[in-house]
């Protein structure tokens, strides 16, 4: 049987839910391409499989995102998960969640999650020689991995309209094959920012997406 469908049947086995079914069909259609020897079309409902699995496995990590973290709290509406397109772009999926105060409206943070994102080879060479990063960047530290952060100031407004400068902070940080970038906008410091990103359960993260 061929590798890739050993797979999804295992991958199928843990999960419950909606899309069992579609999953379930799509693995049965493959093993009929299969016993046609029509590889080509085996392969793409091998791929439909895996993009299902993706988007529950997106779902299943989306939901075991902290609903609120030191006063901002996750805004409806604004979750997405993309597992189809990133599949085709040769990813895995795609997860983006924001967060927000509710009090201090332009102080919000973005989560993004990625699954086998392209730009990681590249991102841990510049974590493995600092001198490379460029004006603006920086190496930090999140729990006890290593991240690059990226500063800039932008033009805002407060919470009465009034023109602002506001800090907006991006951190990158590279797992073994998921990259999670934080766009913070609004924060005290870049130290406040920080404290706020470590709030996240990366190990709770990294296991829900089997590293």
């Amino acid at each position: 049987m061929n590798k890739l469908l050993l797979i999804c049947l295992f991958l199928f086995k843990g999960f419950t839910g909606i899309s069992q079914d579609q999953v379930e069909a799509l693995i049965k259609e493959a093993q009929g391409f299969l016993a046609q020897k029509n590889y080509k079309q085996a392969q793409m409902s091998l791929q439909d499989a895996v993009n299902e699995l993706n988007t529950i496995l997106a779902k299943q990590l989306a939901d075991a995102l902290p609903k609120e973290i030191a006063g901002l709290k996750s805004v409806d509406g604004e979750e997405s998960v993309n597992a189809g397109a990133m599949g085709m772009m040769g990813g895995g999926m795609q997860i983006t969640k924001t967060y927000r105060n509710e009090t201090k409206k332009q102080n919000e943070a973005e989560i993004m999650i990625v699954a086998n994102a392209p730009m990681l080879s590249s991102l841990n060479m510049f974590l493995n020689n600092p001198a490379m990063l460029g004006q603006g960047q920086k190496s930090v530290r999140i729990g006890t991995r290593r991240a690059i952060m990226k500063t800039e100031m932008e033009d805002g407004y407060d919470d009465k309209g009034v023109a602002m400068k506001i800090m907006v902070n991006e951190v990158q940080l590279p797992l073994s094959q998921t990259l999670i970038t934080f766009r913070l906008r609004a924060f005290l410091n870049e130290q406040d920012a920080l404290a706020f990103i470590n709030k996240f359960d990366m190990e709770k993260i990294k296991n829900l997406l089997g590293e």
